[in-house]
């Protein structure tokens, strides 16, 4: 791959499409290593809010606030990943905007999410790249006698 294929996102380019998304990946630290977690959110003032219940994430954030984030996607034929880094913890009140957030921000996990939570970045950065994979002859390639099943 040469340079030319991989971008560096600037700090906007990382906010513009970290507000198309609704769903990325949460990374908390515990004792034993590191959890991932699927979770909704939207973006509120350069922060990410999502919603919980108390419950192990929850309990792994009070013990390590510092937290990773991380969400992906494919726009005209390029692949762009964007990682916040930061540190998480419970709102107290609800986040100024146009309407509730506790409203607005409905998970798509079943059951309750009493808790609103915000990542506060120190550092966001993102990457936009050609697949190696979309160019390549090998994967593009059919093996000798494959055929499409009809």
């Amino acid at each position: 791959m040469n340079q030319a294929d991989n971008e560096e996102l600037d700090t906007d380019a990382c906010w513009r499409l970290l507000a198309t998304a609704t769903m990325g990946r949460l990374a908390t630290a515990t004792d034993r290593g590191v959890r991932i977690w699927p979770v909704n959110y939207r973006v509120r003032e350069r922060t990410l809010i999502f919603r919980s219940d108390p419950g192990t994430k929850v309990w792994d954030i009070a013990a390590h606030p510092q937290v990773s984030f991380e969400i992906d996607g494919l726009e005209d034929g390029q692949h762009w990943s964007v990682v916040v880094t930061g540190h998480a913890k419970p709102i107290d009140g609800d986040v100024p905007g146009p309407s509730s957030a506790r409203e607005e921000l409905v998970s798509v996990n079943p059951g309750p999410k009493r808790m609103l939570l915000r990542i506060t970045p120190d550092r966001v950065t993102g990457r936009r790249f050609v697949s190696a994979i979309a160019r390549s002859s090998l994967w593009n390639s059919r093996p000798v006698g494959w055929r499409v099943p009809s």
